[in-house]
């Protein structure tokens, strides 16, 4: 028997077909929605919570349902089983979900799901814009709709998103902050990138045809300037004036680092002079990393010692 996730943040628990239809319709995007089976019942439970620009769902209906969206059109959803299992028809390919294996629709291709009786998933909505931005703006991304459950790979992004859970329902934890959201954010959107078989490549772009590093120069001001702002690289080369790609190679052809690395470094600096200016009694280090956007303490504490030869602890107790 699984526990119910993100009990904290119900949506909806109903037997009513047309209530569970609407709501996750609106979390979601409108489909159909039935029973397969004659005197079948429904005991819909949805869950849900935001992490900056992703959301979280624990979803079940009950008794074996049909559900047909076709196209997501501007999300994509990686389905979790945490019992039971579904059939999901994606474009041309039939996926069987279980314990062992996720699915993972793309936005572009038409969906048809029979989710079995007692079947209850965990969701991950991934905005479509988010993922082809950190694709580096290639166009559509179609991921490999069968995602084994098994893979050390796609086990470490998981663990990313018991995380999201766990942190939603303390409700006052270190997501709670815009900035590390933001930056949770990217990190599992590019994570599931490099986790997932998909169409994305790095085959490279047409040369820039803006002074390169004139466009480098103005994208470090604004990081330096504002580093507090949640940055996407998109934003930052709408900013400069170029296209993600374009600014991307700049960076490594400049710099060899990405302007999220600089971002990065940015903020750990700025992280160094909070704790060289803060007080034991006043501040904690947990405070200092999320308001920079180290959600992960462990990895923040590691990164900082690289950087200045102690723990941060140390810094702020100096």
């Amino acid at each position: 028997m699984t526990v119910q996730m993100l009990s904290r943040h119900t949506r909806l628990a109903t037997s009513d077909l047309d209530q569970a239809r609407a709501e996750v319709g609106r979390s979601f995007c409108p489909h159909d929605l039935s029973l397969t089976e004659r005197g079948g019942r429904l005991s819909m439970v949805h869950n849900a919570a935001d992490v900056g620009g992703i959301s979280v769902h624990y979803l079940r209906y009950g008794d074996e349902v049909r559900i047909t969206p076709g196209r997501f059109g501007d999300f994509y959803l990686m389905q979790v089983p945490l019992k039971g299992q579904a059939r999901v028809k994606v474009g041309d390919r039939v996926v069987a979900s279980n314990r062992g294996y996720a699915s993972l629709p793309s936005p572009s291709l038409p969906v048809d799901m029979i989710w079995s009786a007692g079947c209850e998933q965990l969701l991950v909505h991934l905005p479509r814009r988010a993922v082809e931005e950190a694709a580096g703006g290639t166009g559509d991304v179609v991921f490999d709709p069968l995602v084994d459950l098994g893979s050390p790979a796609i086990r470490s992004w998981l663990r990313l998103v018991h995380l999201a859970c766990d942190e939603a329902e303390l409700g006052r934890g270190v997501l709670s902050s815009p900035l590390a959201a933001s930056h949770f954010e990217q990190v599992i959107v590019s994570g599931l990138l490099a986790a997932q078989p998909n169409s994305s490549t790095l085959t490279p772009a047409p040369a820039a045809s803006a002074p390169v590093s004139r466009t480098v120069r103005a994208a470090m001001v604004l990081i330096e300037e504002c580093p507090e702002r949640p940055w996407r690289v998109a934003d930052l080369a709408g900013e400069v004036g170029v296209s993600p790609r374009t600014l991307q190679e700049a960076f490594q052809r400049e710099r060899g680092t990405t302007p999220l690395e600089e971002l990065r470094r940015t903020r750990l600096a700025r992280a160094h002079a909070d704790l060289l200016e803060g007080s034991p009694e006043t501040t904690t280090v947990t405070e200092v990393a999320a308001r920079w956007g180290f959600f992960h303490l462990g990895r923040f504490s590691q990164t900082y010692r690289a950087a200045h030869g102690q723990a941060p602890s140390t810094t702020l107790a100096s």
